[in-house]
């Protein structure tokens, strides 16, 4: 045996004793397994009967766009930073000792394999609604699961490759970005161009752009989109097709590491010592900014604020040299997401699109630069009342949850048919449910000193949330048995959560109010 096949296979030993010797990895797995238990559960309770399932090749065009949204946001690290197939400890013992590269190159890429099926887990916990709308069974979501991996996977790889081929020629680096631009482009425009023969229809025209053979045969998203497909419809060819093409790309990415020129060793260092700080702010309870390479200027200075308003005006400032828009990339990617969503179920009204946009806001929440100031004894020091100085730090969430909120509900108003005063009601719950999961997280970091590096607090967090936000759905859900109506059914339940998670959050943050009082700082 090589030692590097050793080596794999005492990482997966010592990661299953892990579990055994760490009780909180323990309680976590059972926890997500009995998790997933009730997903299956739930998505068998209203069986019986015949039932109309929905066409399987809507849900074949959402994984296959799903798979090439994943690989093509994984591909632009490549103009950045690269790839992380490789960490530290492998930088450290694996490159200088006397492997070939080739050898190092694979025993990166099963590593990595490995890291996206742990990613991919979330994919598990949609069987409810996937089997009720579509007539699933659990082993094709098993598919779904390693189709994404595969995605992430290639996506990494590509990163890893670009950066590779071109971090050290900036002529190469445009050519890259032109043709990764003009790749995007083209998928845009050709599903545009469905769209356009009969706007009636939208879903339909989408779902035949995602399953058309040309589409099929892009890169990595079409190629997995037709494996998914075969599966699904017992093709065969398909399924063989789809995989081949994959793993020839992967040999072609192998090859080309090989011919280059370049020491991929020297180009993975960077990226390598990017993913270690990461990892060192996460324990350290502060999640690392993605911050571009060139900050835009500007203007210096605050301009206005006093006291620990200027908390406020710092984060406003930093915000605007840091991002291109008021909205970064994941929330972009979010609302997008939502109004896919909602075409998909414009027939079961606004109710199931706002559960699914709350779902995506559980995991998308954060305390953005709090978490930084928490780090900092500025934010200690200054002498203002506590919760003054902890309302003045979080400020700078507001402004972009109003905005997300807007431009994620009024596409999905005109998409689903909504009345106007459920529209606002529903932006205004959607702003509720920003403000009470931010007072969560502001209750996590109190209890758990900021971190949140390991799968227990996970579950602490899970928790916390459903716990604020079940008094405001339970008193919805008792309006609508007891018939209380405001306008509608719907309004009525959008405005008793948004005055019941402001409650609540303003409740949190002033059982939290001292908590910048004393300073709690934690590097370990």
């Amino acid at each position: 045996m090589s030692a590097l096949n050793y080596l794999i296979l005492i990482r997966l030993k010592n990661t299953v004793k892990s579990l055994f010797q760490k009780p909180a990895r323990l309680i976590y797995v059972i926890v997500v397994l009995v998790l997933i238990g009730f997903t299956i559960f739930a998505g068998h309770t209203d069986e019986g009967g015949a039932t109309q399932y929905r066409d399987i090749s809507e849900l074949v065009a959402g994984a296959t766009a799903l798979y090439t949204l994943m690989f093509l946001m994984l591909v632009k690290n490549g103009f950045a930073n690269g790839g992380s197939i490789f960490t530290m400890p492998d930088v450290n013992m694996i490159f200088p000792a006397p492997f070939e590269q080739r050898k190092v190159l694979f025993y990166g890429l099963i590593k990595q394999i490995g890291s996206s099926l742990l990613l991919s887990l979330f994919i598990l916990f949609q069987y409810t609604w996937m089997h009720t709308s579509y007539g699933v069974q659990y082993g094709f979501l098993l598919i779904l699961v390693l189709g994404y991996a595969l995605s992430v996977f290639f996506g990494q790889f590509v990163a890893m490759v670009i950066y590779s081929l071109t971090s050290a020629d900036d002529r190469k680096k445009r050519i890259a970005k032109v043709i990764y631009v003009a790749y995007i482009a083209l998928i845009v425009l050709y599903a545009a161009s469905f769209v356009l023969q009969d706007t009636e229809n939208v879903v339909r025209q989408l779902v035949a752009a995602g399953t058309s053979t040309v589409f099929r045969f892009t890169p990595i998203g079409g190629w997995l989109g037709m494996f998914t497909d075969g599966i699904a419809a017992f093709h065969v060819a398909d399924i063989a097709l789809g995989l081949g093409l994959c793993a020839l790309f992967a040999a072609l990415l192998v090859l080309i590491v090989e011919k280059s020129n370049s020491d991929f060793y020297e180009d993975v260092i960077k990226t390598a010592e990017v993913s270690q700080s990461a990892i060192n702010a996460s324990k350290q309870g502060v999640v690392a900014e993605s911050a571009p390479a060139h900050v835009k200027l500007g203007k210096t200075g605050f301009g206005r604020g006093e006291g620990a308003e200027m908390f406020y005006y710092k984060h406003k400032l930093e915000n605007r040299r840091s991002r291109i828009l008021i909205l970064d990339t994941v929330s972009l990617i979010w609302v997008v997401c939502v109004i896919v969503f909602s075409l998909f179920m414009r027939d079961s009204g606004i109710m199931p699109v706002f559960i699914m946009a709350t779902y995506l806001q559980l995991f998308s929440v954060a305390l953005g630069r709090f978490n930084k100031e928490l780090l900092k004894p500025y934010i200690y020091l200054l002498p203002e009342p506590p919760l003054s100085k902890m309302l003045h730090a979080l400020r700078e969430s507001l402004p972009s949850a109003v905005v997300e909120a807007i431009l994620m509900f009024v596409p999905v108003y005109l998409i689903v048919g909504m009345n106007v005063p459920e529209m606002i009601f529903c932006i205004l719950a959607r702003i509720s449910f920003t403000m009470l999961f931010i007072a969560g997280n502001v209750i996590l970091s109190r209890i758990w000193s900021g971190s949140a590096a390991k799968g227990i607090v996970m579950l602490l967090y899970i928790v916390i949330m459903l716990l604020l936000a079940a008094p405001g759905v339970v008193l919805a859900i008792i309006a609508a048995a007891f018939g209380w109506v405001l306008i509608t059914g719907m309004t009525t339940a959008f405005l008793i959560m948004t005055v019941c998670n402001v409650l609540v959050s303003i409740l949190g943050f002033f059982l939290c109010r001292n908590m910048l009082q004393y300073a709690e700082l934690n590097y370990q």
